[in-house]
């Protein structure tokens, strides 16, 4: 099961445990940790806005963009089918290092300047969520043209995989892993949790919970 660390801390604040010591406290209580990778965005890739799109004279399949970096507008030749004009882009700069290694410079592409481009998930070293670049929207936080990417908290995060075994149905789900690591961390679970659980919902813990002795009881049997 893959987990991030952003999304656990919808459910229970762990915005200051470490990732070290949340992989080491989900392996203390038997959930297998399988794969561990920090997302890291370098500085200079940042919020873009495309302007405008036309196609390359010279390729079928380039496109000239007009991309406002929030201090100036450069022009950045992709080959995303995705790319439109109207778009919030991940863009990065010149000079940026990519989490691949790859540095990016000023080119020529088919005879057209290009400085910077237009990132997909992939490139951000993310999972790869489609075929083109990564469109954003508030959905990722407040949008600011020029603002680096790693200043929004969906960007700073931690991708972990956990094997849970069979006997462990309980922690097949966001919410089931939260409460293993509030026990372990002896934290609580967030006042405004995306939903409440009440008493009707399905779940051994619940079920337990709602017992009561009944008048005339007088022993149990089996």
């Amino acid at each position: 099961m893959i987990i991030s660390k952003h999304w656990l801390n919808e459910w229970v604040d762990i915005s200051a445990v470490s990732g070290e010591t949340l992989l080491k406290t989900l392996n203390s209580i038997g959930l297998e940790v399988d794969s561990y990778k920090e997302i890291k965005i370098p500085d200079t890739i940042v919020v873009g806005y495309v302007k405008n799109k036309e196609k390359h004279p010279d390729a079928d399949k380039l496109n000239i963009c007009q991309v406002d970096v929030g201090g100036e507008t450069l022009q950045i030749v992709c080959g995303a089918k995705n790319v439109e004009a109207g778009q919030f882009v991940p863009v990065a700069l010149i000079g940026t290092i990519m989490p691949n290694g790859l540095e990016i410079k000023k080119a020529k592409l088919r005879g057209v300047e290009s400085c910077g481009m237009i990132c997909s998930s992939g490139e951000l070293g993310m999972v790869k969520i489609n075929d083109g670049i990564l469109p954003l929207d508030e959905s990722v936080g407040k949008l600011k043209l020029g603002l680096s990417l790693n200043e929004l908290e969906i960007f700073n995060d931690i991708i972990i995989e956990v094997d849970v075994t069979a006997n462990r149905g309980d922690c097949q789900s966001m919410h089931g892993i939260a409460r293993e690591l509030c026990a372990a961390l002896e934290l609580n679970f967030r006042d405004n949790l995306p939903y409440d659980e009440g008493e009707n919902l399905l779940g051994i813990g619940s079920l337990g919970s709602s017992l009561r002795a009944e008048d005339g009881v007088n022993g149990w049997c089996l």
